[in-house]
């Protein structure tokens, strides 16, 4: 469905002269993508609004998104897939804010941070098949990766330090990082797999 839309809107685009036939691929990848991404934010922030915890969607989609564009990783065969694994890694990090006991908050939040922070360290950026790196956005996009997984860290300590009444924001951060080393994993996971 969301191909057919993309087709159809580059399509348009094409008819009106705006883009040219050889980036007729690229436009259709990118508007895939794009509405893959719009129905994931709509979904999430609806499940967000619905049970009551708009604000603590909003930090982790932030914490995550900026660093799901520059650390790259895992992207399912099909978008369905796509939108399930998100949800499915929004909705475990919703219970575990939930449920993790106030006392146990801020070890979780810098053991899980330092953690991810190592496995961003050296395994991002992981380039995908239908997007390879053009140039020198790799050593970007590694550069970018790891200032952005440094400054979430940072954010953690700090507030598990010094604002420990919001320690609840380190623990979306934490698990933010996590649910995008995740990501990094399954796509190491999935490389291997590729190359056997």
């Amino acid at each position: 469905m969301l191909q057919r839309y993309s087709e159809q809107l580059t399509e348009f685009l094409m008819v009106k002269g705006i883009i040219e036939s050889e980036n007729r691929e690229i436009y259709e990848y990118g508007f895939v993508a794009l509405l893959s991404t719009v129905i994931n934010i709509i979904i999430v922030l609806t499940i967000g609004i619905t049970a009551g915890i708009f604000l603590e969607t909003i930090i982790f989609m932030f914490m995550f998104g900026i660093l799901r564009v520059y650390c790259g990783g895992y992207h399912a065969e099909s978008h369905i897939t796509c939108m399930l694994m998100f949800i499915g890694i929004y909705g475990l990090a919703m219970t575990v804010v939930k449920f993790l006991p106030r006392e146990a908050c801020g070890i979780f939040s810098v053991l899980a941070g330092v953690i991810s922070f190592v496995f961003i360290l050296f395994l991002a950026p992981i380039e995908h098949k239908n997007k390879p790196f053009i140039g020198d956005e790799y050593s970007k996009f590694r550069t970018i990766s790891r200032i952005i997984a440094a400054l979430e860290l940072m954010a953690i300590l700090l507030i598990t330090v010094l604002f420990s009444e919001t320690i609840k924001v380190a623990v979306l951060i934490s698990l933010a990082m996590l649910g995008v080393t995740f990501i990094l994993i399954l796509a190491k996971i999935e490389g291997k797999k590729e190359v056997k």
